[in-house]
């Protein structure tokens, strides 16, 4: 979500706020700025400059911007924001079309195009009209009288949905495939065709539901589906086709998995089909000139309102740039740009510059949400320019009517970014409506992504089936770069590939991408296909990369060749090859299959070779298997894909793959062999249902005695060890297979280590067994466990009829507290059929808050009305609260993070001040231990290891204890957060010490007193 972000001096009228001790800088410096105050306060790279293009009052609140094939801007300009028009007025939402009539670069003279828009967020030009995301529905426009207003409208799709503006759908955009693209914006929807839809699609048909997804619809046809997603406000795509989406937190995520090729595998589970192209959430770092703030403390300086990513594919910039990632954060005010590169089968990146935005500056109201390319080859930036970006819904209540959301509601601003080298181009083309459709394919190999895709869309419209001999001479000519991947989708459009076609183009260094996805529509093609792929398989080097200068080719090898083609190309490779390619990688005898489906991110990768194997995934598990056994020393990573593999086969549930699979796994005791047998093993546990019971029954007579020896290795391997290194820890599933009676002790063992990772696992495990005697070991090891474990036992306590009386018996006799029983497990217990037990349950874990502390809470109801101030509140804080809690840049944090207030009212701060105890979050309970020497140490647990316990304590101290020198450890069962504050805070205090944690963002001089005032 977009975060709030300071507000304009324009309302700022307190001299005391100016003067405050937050010591911020005087509000005229930070906006808001006339443009051409604006450019000279940016700090951009040093091999860029930028230029304003258009601003008010031509241009207001601009969300998305496109060119036209004849070169004019359209823009859309977001005015309902925030809060939408009043009832029964219209929405205020409009879409303006701008022109440049002298050539400078500034546009001008805007015409309204269609206004009354509701919540209107994105564009797209398409044939005499022009394509609109609003309110929740794709609606095409016309001009057919052509006074420059629309006065022809159609629905083409519509459901999706509309609740907060912020996450709707939006950003139509041609793909690869030629389909239209759609942004889910993160809410999803049940989408139907619209009633005025061209292609004469029912309405009432079965819809598409989108959730967690995006859409894509053919725009000749009306062909609609749902997509893997979802993306937010902005959706882009590289040279190669590969797509990209982002999110408030997300600056740049890569879409791994399609959905249409999920689907081919029913057994298949993914828990998510992108992976993180760019750093996110608290691993993404941003270094913003203005006084950015985010909803919490921890969220500082990260991305919080990613928006409008964008690969730049232009010819303005220099070089370098050129498939960069650029993503827009206007809480900070800036772009940040990413350098992307191939991890297998997905990007890694690294920042364009160090600890550097590529562009940020002061001004506290440049709100930067898009960008496009335009015809010069420059990246194009939308800045609504605005006071307030953040969205009332993600404000306290109290300020959800705040008197400045809508400064700058009569301001917008369009900038574009160029080299900042001189400019002695030749004149820039940006009228192609004129062209003819000849020239227009030549224009296909243009440098520039703009003239390139505008060419592009224009030949899809006209469908001009005169020049399919000049795109095939674009396929046959390696030079066009380009011009070939467009070529042949657009004949595939035409209704005019053919065999030869893909033929062709899977020989076209630009082409092999495509080629290979539309190879499976022509049998004839798959002599070209098995030739590419061995090509590709024989010089497959030491990094796992093939020759292909698509840098993701072996994922696309594996998403569009069937495991038939591709084990007889690695087959045929080998046969004559007298393993002369084995051996230049150094790894031995290693099968051509193993190198290809191995090395990659295991989650995303193990997916792309799961869809690939398809229903020949049994014979590429045996295949996969056999390679590895073959192999020593047997590799992690290999170990790793192959427990991925049959976790897979085991979700298939046949018994005779497994029995197969089990057929060929040799359970010896070899090096080896061991770790491979591990991995069948675990694979099966974590995919096969009921593996626990159902292994032991599919191992064959001939190997049960090297199955029972090997699963007695594994208990062996465990006993007496007090730490497990990875993967170990996720090798304790294997003790599952030996008998309760032999492995409850070791798990008991393994529970009670000092290493927390070791104990978890154990934990988990050992809850899973149904023995009586689970309940007895839980139980004594409840005392010594620390936070994580002790919520674990507490959990596998509560949550068996069986066990709960052990639970409760604990409560009873003061070892456990009833706070520590969280809601979740509360919900559990109500639904046990022994109403009995249920009932005693009620009785005793019934949480009653003392009489003193309800009778102080009413003493103090009266400060909730009292007028309060902020200012004086802060001073209550640093001297009562700061030695546990961090509020800006004052405190510590101890305790929980109190610092996002948002949701939190004044009565529920009140509540927890007095009566802290209330409620405790399992991570902050106190903890007491006492050490050899006798001495008490009181504090929260931050850390533990094997060696040692690190408590946090007021002031911010931490203290670490050696495990030898600690002769008790207790849960105290309380918070830190000691009782009776109210002793040291009267009514007035209190009252405003809730103002200062309410409002604490807004102390500094640009923000209007009467924000804040009183609440």
């Amino acid at each position: 979500m977009m975060n709030l972000s300071r507000i304009s001096s324009l309302l700022c009228v307190s001299v005391v706020l100016v003067s405050s001790v937050f010591g911020q800088e005087a509000a005229n410096e930070t906006g808001p700025f006339s443009p051409e105050q604006a450019v000279e306060k940016f700090v951009l790279h040093p091999d860029c400059r930028i230029e304003l293009v258009a601003s008010e009052p031509d241009v207001i609140d601009p969300v998305a911007m496109a060119f036209g094939p004849d070169g004019r801007l359209w823009v859309v300009e977001y005015s309902d924001y925030p809060n939408g028009p009043a009832s029964g007025e219209p929405g205020r939402s409009r879409v303006r079309v701008l022109t440049d009539p002298d050539g400078d670069g500034r546009f001008s003279n805007p015409v309204t195009f269609k206004d009354k828009l509701l919540f209107a967020n994105g564009l797209l030009p398409w044939k005499d009209g022009l394509i609109v995301t609003t309110n929740g529905q794709i609606v095409f426009f016309r001009d057919t009288d052509h006074d420059g207003a629309a006065d022809e409208e159609q629905v083409w799709f519509q459901g999706f949905v509309t609740e907060n503006p912020q996450l709707r759908c939006n950003d139509p955009t041609i793909g690869p495939d030629n389909k239209i693209y759609i942004a889910n914006g993160l809410r999803g929807g049940s989408i139907v065709p619209g009633p005025g839809n061209p292609w004469g699609l029912d309405p009432k048909s079965e819809p598409v539901s989108i959730s967690g997804m995006d859409f894509r619809f053919d725009p000749l046809t009306g062909e609609h589906e749902a997509i893997s997603g979802p993306g937010q406000f902005g959706l882009t795509f590289d040279d190669w086709g590969n797509r990209f989406t982002c999110s408030n937190r997300n600056p740049c995520n890569h879409i791994v998995l399609e959905n249409e090729d999920i689907r081919r595998v029913p057994w298949l589970r993914v828990t998510r089909v992108f992976h993180e192209a760019s750093p996110a959430g608290e691993n993404s770092r941003l270094y913003p000139l203005s006084r950015t703030w985010t909803t919490s403390n921890l969220h500082a300086n990260q991305f919080t309102a990613a928006c409008g990513v964008t690969i730049y594919r232009g010819d303005e910039l220099p070089s370098p740039f050129y498939g960069n990632s650029f993503t827009c954060d206007p809480t900070a005010n800036l772009v940040h740009r990413d350098v992307l590169g191939p991890n297998s089968v997905t990007f890694t990146s690294k920042p364009g510059r160090d600890k550097v935005e590529f562009l940020a500056t002061k001004d506290e109201w440049f709100r930067p949400v898009n960008l496009a390319h335009g015809p010069d080859g420059a990246l194009y930036l939308c800045d609504m320019y605005r006071a307030v970006i953040e969205h009332p819904q993600f404000m306290p209540e109290e300020l959800k009517s705040r008197p400045d959301l809508l400064l700058g509601t009569d301001k917008g601003r369009l900038w574009r970014i160029v080299s900042a080298r001189d400019q002695n181009q030749e004149p820039v083309q940006t009228n192609l409506a004129e062209k003819s459709s000849q020239e227009l394919v030549e224009m296909l190999k243009a440098p520039n992504v703009w003239h390139r895709e505008t060419a592009r869309q224009l030949l899809l419209e006209r469908q001009d089936k005169s020049v399919t001999g000049n795109l095939r001479s674009l396929i046959l000519d390696k030079a066009s770069t380009w011009g070939a991947p467009l070529a042949i989708r657009l004949l595939e459009s035409m209704g005019e590939l053919k065999e030869i076609d893909v033929t062709v183009a899977i020989q076209h260094p630009h082409g092999e991408r495509q080629a290979l996805e539309l190879a499976h529509e022509f049998p004839g093609t798959q002599s070209a296909v098995q030739e590419f792929v061995k090509s590709q398989v024989a010089n497959l080097d030491e990094a796992g990369r093939l020759p292909s200068r698509d840098p993701l080719m072996r994922s696309q090898i594996a998403l569009a060749v069937d495991h038939a083609t591709l084990r007889a190309a690695c087959q045929e490779l080998e046969n004559h090859s007298d393993k002369a390619v084995d051996e230049t990688l150094g790894f031995g005898e290693v099968p051509s299959i193993v190198r290809m489906a191995t090395g990659l991110p295991v989650e995303m990768g193990g997916a792309v070779w799961t869809i690939h194997a398809g229903d020949q995934l049994p014979e590429f598990c045996r295949e996969y298997l056999r390679g590895c056994l073959r192999l020593h020393p047997q590799t992690p990573s290999r170990s790793r894909w192959l427990e991925y593999y049959v976790t897979a086969l085991g979700r298939r549930n046949h018994a005779d793959e497994v029995k197969a699979l089990l057929e060929d796994t040799a359970f010896e005791l070899k090096p080896v062999h061991y770790e491979a047998n591990k991995a069948v093993l675990l694979g099966l546990l974590a995919g096969l249902p009921n593996a626990r019971n159902a292994i032991p029954q599919l191992v064959s007579e001939d190997h049960r005695d090297q199955y029972q020896t090997l699963v007695a290795k594994v208990v062996a391997d465990y006993q007496g060890r007090k730490t497990l290194g990875h993967p170990s820890i996720d090798e304790v599933a294997l003790l599952q297979l030996a008998k309760p009676e032999d492995v409850l002790p070791v798990l008991a063992e393994l529970a009670s280590s000092h290493d927390s990772e070791t104990s978890l696992a154990a934990l988990r495990l050992l809850r899973s067994f149904s023995q009586p005697e689970v309940g007895e070991i839980l139980t004594e090891l409840l005392p010594t466990r620390p936070p994580l474990g002790r919520r674990e036992i507490l959990s596998a306590l509560a949550t068996s009829p069986a066990r709960l009386p052990l639970l409760l018996d604990q409560v009873e006799a003061g070892r456990v507290s009833p706070l520590e029983i969280d809601d979740s497990l509360r919900k559990v217990i109500a639904r046990f059929s022994d109403k009995e037990l249920v009932s005693r349950a009620n009785e005793i874990l019934k949480v009653q808050p003392p009489a003193d502390r309800i009778k102080v809470l009413a003493e103090y109801q009266d400060c909730l009305s009292m007028s309060s101030d902020p200012l004086r509140g802060r001073a209550v804080f640093e001297k009562t609260c700061a030695v546990c809690h961090k509020i800006g840049d004052v405190g510590v944090n101890v305790a929980p993070d109190i610092s996002d207030s948002r949701t939190k009212t004044p009565e529920f701060l009140l509540t927890n001040i007095i009566d802290p105890n209330r409620a405790i979050d399992n991570n902050y309970f106190s903890f007491t231990i006492l050490d050899t020497d006798g001495r008490v140490h009181t504090g929260v647990i931050e850390t533990e290891t094997a060696n040692s316990i690190t408590l946090k304590q007021p002031e911010g101290k931490r203290l670490s204890i050696a495990r030898d020198e600690i002769e008790e450890m207790k849960n105290n069962g309380v918070s830190l957060m000691p009782v009776g504050l109210e002793k040291t805070i009267d009514k007035q205090q209190m009252a405003d010490l809730i103002s200062f944690i309410k409002n604490w963002r807004y102390l500094d001089s640009s923000v209007p007193r009467e924000v804040f005032e009183g609440k």
